[in-house]
């Protein structure tokens, strides 16, 4: 990767981190407010704002871990066993963070019921978004074997 892309990489990353945990910050104090318009999901406003804050802390591992990653290739070091466990943290990541935001709104479509079709749409939209990084990432997942395997027996044979 050139350095260019490592840079801005990283800064992208950066800012993206920075911004996260202005929301975290910003997330209880809007939930004070959402408790106050509607008064009779108050008593929802505390939970839902740790799940959407433990969410948050979901895509901050993700980008850490993306992070982790992009200095391995900076360093030519991405073709070793040792990336794919920062690979997994990024999968595990992904499943709580849209695990977190699938129970939210079956919770509140379902057990709550109120939302809506905005929350139905919501819902589909997380699993969907959740699953299809997911399965991008298992077929990245698994050329970065591949290519790990492929560069040992090179290495083996050289």
């Amino acid at each position: 990767m050139s350095t260019a892309y490592s840079i801005g990489l990283r800064a992208a990353i950066s800012l993206l981190l920075l911004g996260s945990l202005i929301v975290q910050v910003a997330i209880p104090i809007n939930a004070n407010s959402a408790g106050e318009a509607f008064p009779e999901l108050e008593p929802l406003a505390v939970p839902y704002a740790i799940l959407a804050i433990a969410a948050i802390v979901g895509v901050q591992v993700g980008l850490i871990a993306t992070w982790r990653l992009a200095s391995m290739v900076s360093k030519d070091r991405i073709f070793d066993r040792s990336a794919l466990k920062w690979v997994d943290v990024i999968v595990m990541a992904l499943i709580m963070t849209t695990g977190l935001a699938a129970a939210v709104f079956v919770h509140l479509i379902f057990i709550v019921q109120v939302g809506g079709p905005p929350a139905l749409v919501g819902l589909g939209g997380a699993v969907a978004l959740g699953v299809s990084l997911l399965l991008l990432l298992a077929v990245m997942r698994g050329l970065l074997v591949q290519a790990i395997d492929y560069r040992s027996e090179l290495a083996g044979v050289v």
